[in-house]
């Protein structure tokens, strides 16, 4: 009886009629439902039956309505979370244990005085966002620095999505992850070399540009095997050969605009375009002969230091690489490089051959985590000793215990891995609740990497002048030095701007003027000087980021300056950097991007300054207190340029280039 009463009864479908109708899975989550949204279907598309049609006005309101409440109640609670940890962290800490300025982090989990609450990023509480794209694709933001980033769009709005092609430089390599064993032979390969003199030139460049700065190789030992590979191709394995791809592929992006080469091998009409497919083509050969290699099954250390490099070139290129980082690492641990060779009879060259590998790879890691909010995990491994401080023929002499009085090839390697350390301390201490380090031990750990690049790079009148390559290495260290204190210094610097005007807010202040006039001093040499003409690529990438980040500090301090001498020079100095942006912008993304914005946000800080410097007092030649300069400065409303300006001086926005939100600055277009 009841058999028949199930049988008799028509059971409704539990799968909208939008999924039914396409006989596609439907996800059975809501009104739209999640396939629905990705087909770009609204609410009043999506129907159940047996509910009733609710109109798409109403649905959407009532889910904007919920989400705003939703978002408020979880800012209210971590508001609340972060006042309990704080209050807990002080009453428990005590700041008389702080390491001194060179002693060690890893030393110091205990006693380590917690900064004030007044100094903390007010978007602390902000974990990020998910980006969803026209296509269905999903990207994870980590730190939103904008109301906008935060605001989730209500489903079915017909709200434009952005497509995930524009997001992505359209340069990326035709083959992600060398997952899928080919049929190309070694032949087909070796044919996608340039001729053997462009080898040899491109070669020369990345020993003379990029190796002294990630030096991962043993350069005599490449060297060697090149020679023999250009006399019998046969004679290396095919992971070989994918390093050599990698290394052309890296090495054609220091070619300056009027080198030959670059219109003998490219085809297209600008240098720009050229640089990006012949780099591209380059990455994704290298891939290529990973996967004909069957790389994920088995591994040389060839194999490795290919990926290595690919993720570093991608890195440099703009590209994402979490990814293929992930890889990466796990083929590091495939081949026991988590293991100090110490441990395995390997000779010298091996042993610290892996030692730089390991080295590269939680060096990526290490920035990665930064830029993905990824805060205080790290790879482990099982005491692997970090390289050896030498020069590569050192290791065939067997000189390995003398210190050399100059830099060597590894100098600029290891002190930037120590800087990327410290940014991922920085980064845990202004965006974690409880954290473990104080900004004064912080700025002391940076400026005691200053003191050794001061003494490692020091000319000494009696030996020859310091090679190109170690000058420009020695300027992007202290480029990255007063990045890290410009980061560090944020949360002072806005509490300064917000009116609190202590002598910490005000130290505060001084030093991040300091920083970022030599920031942008060193930008402009980069730029001016012809011996560093082979790294345009650099101030095109992080250089330029690191200018951008100087010239706004910059802007916002020309705007209540402390003297009419400090107003003309701090205008002079970014007048003068625009002129490198845009000199720069045809050939980087970031830098085109820049140009406007700082040509409208320097317009602003002159017109406020201006008006600032009447105010000298004729006795002192100094200006009047800040606080006298808040009202009635500017035509334009103070809280309508400011309440945006502030928020785009979070530091969430300034940990790396992409973290950069440039629709934050359209505010500086919408009058006038």
């Amino acid at each position: 009886m009841a058999t028949s009463s199930r049988s008799s009864s028509k059971r409704l479908p539990i799968s909208c009629q939008a999924c039914r109708s396409r006989k596609i899975r439907c996800s059975r989550d809501g009104r739209p439902c999640q396939t629905c949204v990705r087909r770009g279907l609204g609410a009043e598309d999506c129907i159940y039956l047996g509910q009733p049609r609710l109109s798409s006005e109403h649905a959407l309101t009532a889910e904007s309505a919920g989400q705003t409440h939703l978002l408020a109640r979880i800012r209210d609670l971590e508001e609340l979370l972060q006042r309990q940890a704080q209050s807990h962290a002080s009453a428990s800490v005590s700041p008389q244990n702080s390491p001194s300025a060179t002693g060690s982090f890893l030393e110091s989990d205990r006693g380590v005085e917690v900064k004030p609450s007044n100094l903390r990023s007010p978007l602390l509480n902000n974990v990020g966002t998910l980006q969803s794209f026209a296509s269905g694709y999903v990207r994870y933001l980590p730190f939103a620095t904008h109301a906008n980033q935060l605001q989730l769009s209500p489903p079915g709005t017909g709200s434009s999505l952005p497509s995930v092609d524009s997001e992505i430089p359209d340069e990326s390599d035709d083959l992600q992850i060398p997952l899928a064993k080919n049929s190309v032979s070694r032949e087909e390969l070796v044919a996608i070399l340039p001729p053997r003199q462009y080898c040899d030139a491109l070669k020369n460049v990345y020993f003379q540009v990029f190796s002294p700065m990630f030096h991962i190789l043993h350069d005599l030992t490449f060297e060697a095997e090149y020679q023999q590979f250009c006399h019998d191709s046969s004679s290396v394995t095919t992971a070989w050969i994918a390093l050599l791809f990698a290394i052309l592929g890296i090495a054609v992006t220091a070619l300056e605009d009027d080198e030959p080469l670059l219109s003998d091998l490219g085809r297209e009409k600008t240098v720009t375009r050229n640089i990006k497919i012949l780099s591209s083509r380059y990455r994704s050969a290298s891939l290529r002969c990973l996967a004909a290699d069957d790389v994920l099954s088995r591994h040389s250390i060839n194999s490795l230091q290919s990926l290595i490099l690919i993720n570093y070139a991608r890195v440099h290129r703009g590209l994402p690489t979490w990814t293929l980082l992930g890889f990466t690492h796990h083929v590091a641990i495939s081949m026991g490089c988590h293991v100090d060779p110490d441990r395995f009879p390997l000779g010298p060259i091996e042993r610290e051959e892996r030692r730089r590998a390991w080295a590269g790879v939680t060096m990526l890691y290490t920035t990665q985590n930064s830029v993905f909010g990824h805060l205080g995990h790290h790879i482990p491994s099982q005491g692997v000793k970090p390289p050896l401080e030498i020069n590569d023929v050192d290791l065939l002499t067997g000189s390995l215990s003398e210190q050399s009085t100059r830099p060597t090839q590894m100098t600029y390697f290891l002190l930037e891995f120590r800087l990327d350390r410290v940014l991922s301390m920085i980064c845990q201490t202004l965006f974690s609740f409880c954290p473990k380090f104080s900004l004064s031990q912080l700025e002391a750990q940076v400026l005691a990497v200053h003191e050794i690049c001061d003494r490692r790079y020091q000319v000494n009148p009696n030996l020859e002048p310091l090679p190109v390559h170690h000058v420009a290495n020695l300027n992007i260290l202290y480029s990255y030095i007063h990045q890290l204190l410009l980061l560090l210094l944020r949360p002072g610097l806005c509490c300064y701007l917000q009116g609190e005007f202590t002598p910490e807010t005000y130290s505060a202040r001084t030093k991040c003027v300091a920083s970022a006039k030599a920031s942008l001093s060193i930008y402009h040499s980069l730029h001016e000087s012809p011996q560093f003409a082979s790294y345009k690529w650099y101030n095109c990438g992080l250089g330029s980021f690191h200018a951008f980040h100087a010239a706004v500090v910059l802007s916002v301090a020309l705007m209540y300056p402390e003297s009419q001498f400090e107003f003309v020079e701090i205008k002079d100095m970014l007048w003068k950097s625009m002129d490198v942006f845009a000199a720069l912008s045809n050939r980087s993304n970031f830098c085109s991007k820049a140009v406007p914005v700082l040509r409208r946000l320097i317009d602003m800080a002159c017109t406020r300054g201006q008006q600032a410097v009447l105010t000298v007092d004729p006795n002192t030649g100094l200006i009047s207190s800040p606080s006298d300069l808040t009202q009635d400065l500017s035509p334009i409303a103070p809280e309508y340029i400011m309440e945006p300006l502030f928020s785009q001086l979070q530091p969430q926005s300034w940990v790396s280039p992409t973290s950069v939100y440039w629709d934050g600055w359209k505010f500086l277009f919408e009058r006038g």
